[in-house]
C-alpha cells in the first residue's frame, strides 16, 4: 500500500511537471496580450519583471517586427541583470537568436550585447553562470570566448546586412564589427591583431575577474619596423584580425561614403595611439615642453622633436624607441590633414584640434600656432580654451621653478622660466611670519570643532596671500628691479637664474611680471638659522645651527607648539594643545624626553 501511494505521488509530481512545462510552452506562444508601449511604460516605472516576461513575449516571437526585436532583447536583458538573474541572459539570447537567425538586425544587436555585458561568472557544476554568484564555485572570465561569440554573430549577419536598402545602418553594422574586432586589443594592445581569431570554435573560459592588460608599445615586423596592417580583398582573405578589422572600415566607407571622414579620423586616432610622440611617455622619456632642455643647444637626434618632418615620428615601439618615417596609408599626421581640409565636413573640428595638440608635442610651436589659429578661424564659438592655448604659445609668459629655502648673508637666487618676452620687473614683499604664527596658535587654542587645515598650512602661505587675498600679512616692499630677458626663437621656453638683493633673513612674496604678459608669485624663505631633528631611544635630539655655515647655536631659546584631535562623541572632537620652550646647550644641541614632544601631536617649532 506504501508502495502503491510513493509510485502514485511520484507519477502526479511528473504529470504536474509536464503540466507546468506545457503551460509555459503555451504561455510562450500564446498571443502577446501587452503591447511594446505597456512594456516600455512598465520598464519606464522600474517594473523590471513584468518588463522582463513582456518583452521576452516580444522577442521570442518569430512575427515580432524585425525592426524592432533587436531593442526588445536588449531591455529584457537589462531587466535580468537589475532583478540580479545574470545566470538566466545567457540561455534566454540564444533562444532569442535562434528564434530570427535571419534578422541581421536582431544578430546585431545580440552581438553587441555580448560585447556590452557583464564579462565574468561562476562556474557550478561544470557550467558558467554569468553575473555574481553567493556561494561556492570557481571565477571565470568571458571576455575573449564573448567578444568571439559577438564576431560570429556578426560574420552570420554580414550577408544578410549587405542586402539591406539602409545603407547608413548596415554602414554602422560593419563599423561595429570594426570595433569588436579591436576590442581587448587596439590601442593598447595592438600585438594582438597580428593573431587571427578561430571563429569556428568558441575559446574557453579564462580563470580570474579578466581586468585586462596594461598598454603595451606597437609590434615590429622581424626588421624592426613597425606592423601595418593593409586592406584585404575580402574578409576571408585577412591574414589576421587587424586585416579583418581594416576591411571592415572600408566597407563602412564603400556603404556609405558620408561617414568617410568619421571613419578615418577614428583609424588617424588609432595610429597616433600607436605612433605618436606621446608614446614616449609610457618609457618615462618626456614629450612637447616637458622635454626641453635650455641648458643646450638644439641638436638633431632621436628625440629632437622639433625637427620631425611630416612624413616622421619618434614613438616608442616593442624593441625600444625609433625614428621613423610613416607611408602616407598610416600617417596619422596627413590624415587629420585631410580631413581639417574642409571645415564644413564632419569631424574637421576634432582634426583641427588633433592637429593644433600633435604640433604642440612635437615642440613645433609656429605649427601648433597656425592650427590653433585656424581652429578659432574656421570653428568659431564659445572655445576659451582654444585661445588660452594659443596664447600660451605666442604670447609673452613666465613663471617661477620651485626654490627651497636658503641662507642668508647673500643674495637668493630663484630659477624664471620664460617664453617670447624681453623683460621682466621682479618685486619682493616682505611677509609677517611672527604675525601668521601668531594667527595660527590662536586660531588653534580657539579650539574649533572642525579644523581648516588651510589656515595652518605655512608653507603654502604663498596661495594663501595671492588666491585668498590675504594681505594682512604683507608689509612692506623690500626690493624691486627690472632684468632683461632673451628669448629663445620659435616660442620655445627659457630659464634663467636670477639673484635677488634678498639677503636679510625671512620670508619675501615675490612677484614677477613679464612686460606685455603675464604675473606669478612664489614665497622666498631666507633663513639664518636651521634646525635638525633625529629621534634617538626613547627621546628626541635637536641641534639648531647657523644655516650657512653650520656652526651651533647656542642657549638658542626653541619653543614647541604642538596639537591633536581626540574624538569625544560622533562628529565631536576636542583639540589638545601643548607649549614649551628649552634652550639648547653650548653645542647647539637639545635633547628632550619623548613624553615631552609625543608623535601624536603635529608640532610648530
Amino acid at each position: 500500500m506504501i508502495r502503491f501511494r510513493r509510485v502514485a505521488i511520484l507519477a502526479a509530481a511528473a504529470l504536474l511537471l509536464v503540466g507546468g512545462l506545457a503551460f509555459s510552452i503555451a504561455r510562450e506562444a500564446a498571443p502577446m496580450n501587452v503591447s511594446r508601449a505597456d512594456a516600455q511604460k512598465m520598464y519606464a516605472d522600474r517594473n523590471y519583471k513584468d518588463a522582463y516576461e513582456a518583452f521576452r513575449r516580444l522577442a521570442l516571437d518569430p512575427a515580432t517586427d524585425s525592426g524592432q526585436v533587436g531593442g526588445d532583447l536588449k531591455i529584457a536583458l537589462t531587466c535580468l541583470q537589475q532583478l540580479n538573474r545574470a545566470s538566466e541572459i545567457d540561455p534566454f539570447r540564444e533562444r532569442v537568436i535562434a528564434v530570427h537567425a535571419g534578422n541581421w538586425r536582431l544578430l546585431h544587436a545580440a552581438a553587441q550585447s555580448y560585447m556590452d555585458l557583464d564579462h565574468f561568472g561562476f562556474m557550478i557544476a561544470g557550467k558558467f553562470e554569468r553575473g555574481r554568484h553567493r556561494g561556492g564555485g570557481q571565477v571565470v572570465n568571458s571576455a575573449e570566448r564573448d567578444r568571439v561569440r559577438a564576431v560570429q554573430l556578426m560574420v552570420q549577419a554580414m550577408p544578410l546586412a549587405a542586402r539591406d536598402n539602409q545603407r547608413a545602418a548596415v554602414s554602422q553594422f560593419f563599423f561595429e564589427l570594426g570595433q569588436m574586432l579591436l576590442n581587448n586589443r587596439g590601442f593598447a594592445e595592438a600585438w594582438r591583431l597580428q593573431a587571427l581569431t578561430d571563429l569556428e570554435t568558441l575559446p574557453d573560459y579564462e580563470q580570474g575577474w579578466g581586468y585586462g592588460g596594461s598598454a603595451t608599445a606597437a609590434p615590429v615586423e622581424a626588421d624592426g619596423n613597425p606592423v601595418y596592417h593593409k586592406t584585404p580583398k575580402s574578409f576571408e582573405a585577412a591574414q589576421n584580425d587587424g586585416e579583418r578589422w581594416r576591411w571592415s572600415l572600408e566597407q563602412a566607407i564603400e556603404i556609405d561614403p558620408s561617414r568617410r571622414n568619421e571613419v578615418r579620423h577614428h583609424f588617424a586616432q588609432f595610429l597616433r595611439s600607436q605612433f605618436g610622440v606621446e608614446t614616449l611617455a609610457s618609457s618615462g622619456i618626456p614629450f612637447g615642453r616637458m622635454a626641453v632642455d635650455d641648458t643646450k643647444q638644439e641638436e638633431s637626434g632621436t628625440y629632437a622633436l622639433h625637427t620631425l618632418g611630416e612624413n616622421e615620428t619618434i614613438a616608442r615601439l616593442a624593441t625600444g624607441v625609433k625614428r621613423f618615417s610613416l607611408p602616407d596609408e598610416f600617417n596619422f599626421l596627413k590624415i587629420f590633414q585631410e580631413i581639417a581640409a574642409d571645415p564644413r565636413q564632419p569631424y574637421a573640428q576634432q582634426a583641427c584640434v588633433e592637429l593644433a595638440q600633435i604640433f604642440e608635442n612635437r615642440r613645433q610651436y609656429p605649427r601648433a600656432a597656425e592650427a590653433w589659429q585656424r581652429c578659432l578661424r574656421e570653428h568659431p564659438g564659445n572655445r576659451p580654451g582654444w585661445q588660452q592655448r594659443l596664447d600660451q604659445i605666442v604670447k609673452n609668459w613666465g613663471r617661477f621653478e620651485p626654490v627651497a629655502t636658503q641662507g642668508a648673508g647673500s643674495g637668493a637666487t630663484v630659477d624664471y622660466r620664460f617664453r617670447n618676452g624681453r623683460e621682466v620687473k621682479f618685486t619682493a614683499k616682505e611677509i609677517d611670519v611672527a604675525m601668521l604664527l601668531d594667527d595660527v596658535k590662536a586660531y588653534i587654542k580657539s579650539r574649533p570643532n572642525q579644523l581648516d587645515h588651510r589656515k595652518l598650512d605655512i608653507g603654502n602661505i604663498g596661495h594663501r596671500l595671492v588666491s585668498e587675498n590675504e594681505q594682512k600679512y604683507v608689509t612692506k616692499v623690500a626690493a624691486t628691479w627690472t632684468t632683461p630677458l632673451e628669448p629663445r626663437a620659435n616660442h620655445f621656453d627659457r630659464r634663467i637664474t636670477v639673484t635677488t638683493p634678498l639677503a636679510t633673513p625671512g620670508a619675501y612674496l615675490l612677484t614677477a611680471e613679464i612686460r606685455d604678459g603675464n604675473q606669478c608669485h612664489i614665497v622666498l624663505w631666507v633663513a639664518d638659522t636651521a634646525i635638525v631633528k633625529k629621534p634617538l631611544d626613547r627621546k628626541v635630539w635637536f641641534f639648531v645651527g647657523d644655516a650657512v655655515t653650520g656652526k651651533p647655536i647656542p642657549k638658542a631659546n626653541v619653543e614647541f607648539f604642538g596639537f591633536r584631535q581626540e574624538q569625544r562623541q560622533p562628529r565631536r572632537f576636542d583639540l589638545l594643545t601643548k607649549q614649551f620652550a628649552e634652550y639648547t646647550d653650548a653645542d647647539g644641541q637639545l635633547a628632550l624626553d619623548q613624553r615631552a614632544v609625543p608623535d601624536g601631536y603635529q608640532w610648530i617649532v
